[in-house]
């Protein structure tokens, strides 16, 4: 079998060497001398090397003489249309022909058997065969005038774009070989039908071999031999290896040329890439990508790239070598500008006039287009159209590595924090976009990677990421069917995608899993820029003129927009509005806070960041950390900043909006003001407490309830998150609080402080607020923050109305921290100053209070909003000192441990408080500094003063240092310091008597009128004491009573005298008025008798 193979091998090559015979060139006269110039001695013999030889000489053929080059010619010329090379070719190719009928049946030597043969090379098999068409492609190929119907087809063309002669006469001129169909390639859009058509035939038919491209082997001759010297020609290996080199600085300029023209009809067709077309052979026809039944030769390269990626996207198999070969040339697409036609035609102008010309490659002049036209500058419409093709033809969002300017960019970014992704799908990008605040991350990335964004953000399908999680949703829920071939445009898909987002109640969406993730991740990423949002810069064009023409930087613009929300046109608030409550719920698109923030993120809130949506709790975490010792200023200023926006719209406010959504459209209709909104719903709740009302019965419900104390909390810690106390105090900040730092409640407590300061409008407005939190203490931030650790520690299981009760009673243990003990002390002290602000009283004493203090109660009505200093619990005091009505047992109770607690304080006694504040500044400096450790030192101070007489100047005090000793005398576990000096003598010797009414007291004071019993020298000094001021405080109190002046009638010393005083002014009166009487009456009678 082999013996005859070999000797049919030998047979052909007779058979071809017989037909060659008669013509061999270097015995010829006339090619002699060239022959034997140019040509080594081994091809001499050999006419196809001979040609090679002379061919490749010089691209003019200069170097050959004129009658040579005439008989090459025709040489060429009948060797095309020789009968006897069809027959070689037949026998040549004898067992492929036996596959292409059509090829067989035609005649020989009219010059189509080989055409025929070159059009189906690629299925040619037999290596002979391929060799012989080789040989004679190259002939063929060196001169447009041998090439079968080309000559026809394009002399008009040729003629019209001076691409060189077509005159008969000029057959025997020399000409440059290729320089023809290189002309007309270059000017492939403006040829005819007819023509483009055969221009693109031979770029196909030039496809596998460098050499049949006469202009381009010509100019790349030195460069082939420079860069790829060890390629191998052949499937056109050689034109892909000086592809790679094209931006070289040491490539010839005349090869850059000839390769871009080569690039420019590759995307005229896509056949004239040897490599894509044959390693997407299957591809191509799996997926239907042909050229459609338009009866055109050519395929774009266009057409082809979407159809392939979008096969792709769909999760249909592309071989690796396929894929590679796709990368490879959407990457040439992205890397030249002048082999996108369109981009050519459509962005002449801009390119001249804002790109230096095109001057610069390697993807820079595509670059500076895209910057500018995310700038907004004016590019025609028919430029930003070649743009966005350009951007979906390469699919560019898929891969950085597509973009060769971005990867130059980005690829030291890329190996520092993104490593470990790979390139497709759109991991890089996304992995890149992710850590543009990221220190390493550089401006020049930074800036290639927001141009490309640019166009990504508006084209649903060039993010990967996007389009695999989101195809289905985007087709049942946008109508979006036939998106590999058309997309409406401007983010329209992902618009409505968005709105989708949350349609299905409060922490729910109508999108499915897997696409709800990739949706908060492009919002996250496009929240970097307003141009990075479609919708958004569409809609806020005019008001980013207006408004923020000076926020250049990241994130600013928008910023810009939301600071002026208010002021917005009703479009762009819609949008800007949607914008930030979806902001709201992801701290990630708040890309300045999260610059900020990252850090103190992972120090406070690791929790949520595991989070794989995070609902607004990553905000929640750093709201309750903003004032922590170790939080970072530009972080908690950040927090703030936001928690103010909130305040213009309630949806700004995620955990809030879900958990009110329902409550506001129910009740308060209109409304989108977070704080008009808090108050409405808050009124609704303080009539539904007033009423009774059961939690069932609730009109807002219990989500909504919980999140209106969140609210009441956190506006508590700022004075500027409450605009109602802000603005009505803002006058009363500056003068009495301007040294104050806002946050961390301390503006509001400054004011609390100062309250006589106040005016009357901010004075009221500070009340409401203290009843609100008075009602519920969990909302005090200032009260919460300080005792947070104490409540963890003594209260757990105690209800937020309770809290304040239970950490008084810890309140002197050594355990409790000082700060939250001065806070109790505080509290306590706003508390007893007004019955309203104290639900400790109002529980107690509620039965009490209308029936012993109806006249205090009735004076709220007018002093609704301002405290009445004591004047409750003063009256309950009062009450309880009175032997005649007695007070309920739970209020009883109350009023005598406020007693006891006003005794060691006398801040707890408002009206104590206010009439002996210049005393206690005068005379106690000393006791003043002991009154934060409760000590009653204050208190002794000013009975001092009184024994001393130093309070006639200053009545008001005495008056009320004369009272506290009066109610310390009603019971003796009113006065601590007392009770406590006589503890042990109340156990062994008033065990028996019951507390109450003043019997201990009473049983004190006997056993010290008692010589039997001995007293402790303590208990003993200090109830001398106490009966001591008890009995001055009788000679100098005024009388309150009738009874009380009789009482101090009876026991002053002068009473005698006060006696006959008093008969000597009756008796006056008496006898005066008888008399009077007598005569009145007579002179009536008179007037009668009359």
């Amino acid at each position: 079998m082999g013996k005859q193979m070999a000797k049919d091998m030998r047979q052909r090559k007779q058979q071809i060497a017989q037909a060659l015979r008669p013509l061999r060139i270097a015995d010829t006269d006339i090619c002699r001398d060239d022959v034997m110039t140019l040509c080594g001695k081994n091809a001499r013999g050999n006419n196809f090397a001979v040609l090679d030889c002379l061919q490749n000489a010089r691209q003019d053929n200069s170097d050959i003489s004129v009658g040579c080059n005439h008989f090459l010619w025709e040489y060429k010329l009948n060797l095309t249309r020789d009968a006897r090379f069809d027959s070689a070719a037949f026998e040549v190719c004898k067992e492929d022909l036996i596959k292409f009928s059509d090829c067989k049946a035609l005649d020989k030597g009219q010059g189509v058997v080989l055409p025929c043969l070159y059009e189906v090379m690629e299925n040619v098999t037999n290596t002979q065969c391929r060799q012989y068409l080789n040989r004679m492609k190259a002939i063929t190929f060196s001169d447009y005038r041998l090439i079968q119907g080309f000559y026809e087809e394009c002399k008009d063309d040729i003629q019209s774009k001076k691409c060189g002669s077509v005159q008969d006469t000029d057959d025997d001129m020399p000409h440059n070989q290729g320089e023809t169909i290189h002309c007309l390639e270059k000017k492939v859009k403006d040829l005819g039908d007819s023509c483009k058509k055969q221009i693109l035939r031979v770029a196909e038919l030039s496809a596998n071999d460098y050499h049949l491209d006469r202009a381009l082997y010509f100019a790349c001759k030195d460069d082939r031999e420079r860069f790829c010297e060890k390629q191998q020609a052949g499937s056109g290996r050689v034109y892909k290896c000086l592809l790679k080199h094209k931006f070289q600085e040491d490539m010839s300029d005349d090869c850059k040329e000839k390769l871009t023209t080569r690039q420019q009809v590759i995307a005229e067709d896509y056949k004239a890439n040897y490599a894509l077309q044959k390693k997407c052979k299957e591809e191509i026809r799996k997926n239907n990508c042909r050229p459609q039944a338009n009866h055109k030769k050519e395929a774009r390269l266009s057409y082809l790239l979407v159809c392939l990626e979008a096969a792709k996207k769909r999760g249909r198999r592309i071989s690796g070598e396929c894929d590679a070969e796709l990368i490879d040339t959407r990457r040439s697409l992205m890397s030249d500008y002048l082999i996108n036609p369109e981009v050519v035609f459509g962005c002449r102008q801009e390119i001249n006039d804002l790109c230096e010309g095109g001057l610069q490659r390697e993807g820079r002049t595509l670059h500076c287009l895209m910057e500018h036209a995310k700038e907004n500058k004016k590019l025609g419409a028919s430029c930003i159209k070649a743009l966005e093709e350009l951007v979906k033809e390469t699919d560019a969002g898929d891969d950085y590595r597509i973009d060769p300017a971005l990867q130059r960019a980005c690829e030291e970014v890329r190996q520092a924090v993104c490593s470990e992704e790979q390139g497709g799908d759109g991991k890089v990008l996304s992995c890149l976009m992710e850590h543009i605040y990221d220190p390493k991350m550089t401006d020049l990335c930074e800036t290639e990677l927001l141009q490309l964004q640019y166009f990504v953000s508006r084209d649903f399908r060039l993010d990967p990421l996007l389009y695999k999680n989101c195809e289905a949703d985007a087709a049942s829920l946008c109508n979006a069917q036939d998106w590999e071939m058309d997309d409406p445009g401007n983010g329209i898909v992902f618009a409505c995608l968005h709105r989708n987002l949350h349609t299905e109640g409060p922490g729910k969406s109508g999108l499915s899993p897997g696409c709800q993730a990739q949706v908060h991740r492009v919002l996250r990423q496009r929240a970097l820029a307003v141009h990075l949002n479609p919708q958004v810069e569409m809609q806020c064009r005019q008001d980013l003129g207006e408004f923020c023409t000076d926020k250049s930087k990241k994130g600013e613009e928008m910023l810009c927009l939301q600071d002026h929300f208010k002021d917005l046109t009703k479009g762009c608030q819609n949008v800007v509005g949607n914008f930030t409550a979806e902001e709201s719920e992801d701290i990630r698109m708040n890309r300045i806070l999260m610059q900020a923030c990252s850090p103190m993120l992972k120090k406070f809130c690791k929790t949520e960041l595991k989070l794989t949506m995070d609902e607004g709790q990553a905000l929640q975490c750093l709201i309750d950390h903003k004032d922590d010792d170790d939080m970072d200023k530009k972080c908690a200023a950040g927090v703030e900043h936001f928690q103010l926006l909130q305040l213009k719209d309630y949806r700004f406010n995620f955990k809030f909006k879900e958990a009110c959504r329902k409550d506001v459209l129910a009740n308060c209709k209109g409304k989108k003001d977070k704080s008009a909104i808090v108050e409405c719903l808050s009124s609704l709740v303080r009539d539904d407490i007033l009423k009774n009302t059961a939690d069932q019965e609730h009109t807002i419900s219990e989500e909504c309830r919980k999140q209106l104390k969140v609210e009441f909390l956190e506006r508590s810690e700022n004075i500027k998150l409450d605009p109602e106390l802000f603005h009505g105090c803002e006058n009363d900040i500056t003068n009495v609080c301007s040294k104050v730092n806002a946050g961390n409640a301390r503006v509001l407590e400054c004011l609390r402080e100062h309250k006589e300061e106040l005016s009357d409008p901010c004075h009221r407005k500070l009340f409401n607020r203290e009843k609100q939190q008075a009602k519920n203490p969990d909302t005090d931030f200032a009260f919460m923050h300080a005792c947070k650790p104490m409540i963890k520690q003594f209260c757990t299981n105690f209800s937020p109305d309770q809290l304040l009760k239970c950490l008084r009673a810890h309140k002197n243990e050594p355990a409790m921290d000082p700060k939250c003990k001065s806070m109790i002390t505080k509290r306590q002290i706003e508390k007893n100053s007004d019955f309203r602000l104290n639900m400790e009283m109002q529980k107690s004493c509620r039965r009490d209070m209308p029936k012993f203090c109806k006249n205090v109660l009735d004076s709220t009505d007018v002093k609704d909003s301002t405290e009445l200093e004591g004047m409750m619990m003063a009256c309950l005091k009062k009450q309880f000192l009175s032997r005649d009505k007695k007070l309920s047992p739970d209020c009883e109770s109350y009023v005598r441990e406020a007693m006891e607690e006003g005794a060691m304080d006398y801040r707890m006694d408002p009206a104590l408080k206010k009439a002996c504040r210049p005393v206690v500044m005068k005379f106690c400096k000393e006791a003043l500094t002991e009154a934060n450790d409760d000590t009653g030192s204050v208190e002794e101070c000013l009975k001092a003063q009184l024994e001393k007489d130093n309070l006639k100047m200053y009545p008001k005090c005495q008056t009320e240092v004369i009272r506290i000793l009066q109610e310390s005398r009603a019971d003796v576990q009113v006065d601590p310091l007392l009770h406590k000096a006589c503890a042990l003598d109340i156990k062994h010797y008033c065990a028996s008597i019951p507390q109450g009414e003043g019997r201990h007291m009473s049983c004190l004071l006997e056993a010290l009128e008692d010589r039997t019993i001995k007293l402790r020298s303590d208990c003993t000094r200090m109830l001398v004491s106490r009966k001591e001021m008890w009995e001055f405080a009788a000679k100098v109190a005024p009388p309150e009573t009738f009874n009380d002046v009789l009482a101090q009638l009876q026991q002053s010393p002068s009473r005698n005298y006060f006696l006959l005083v008093f008969l000597a002014v009756f008796g006056t009166l008496f006898f005066g008025g008888m008399f009077c009487g007598r005569a009145t009456k007579r002179v009536a009678a008179q007037v009668k008798n009359k």
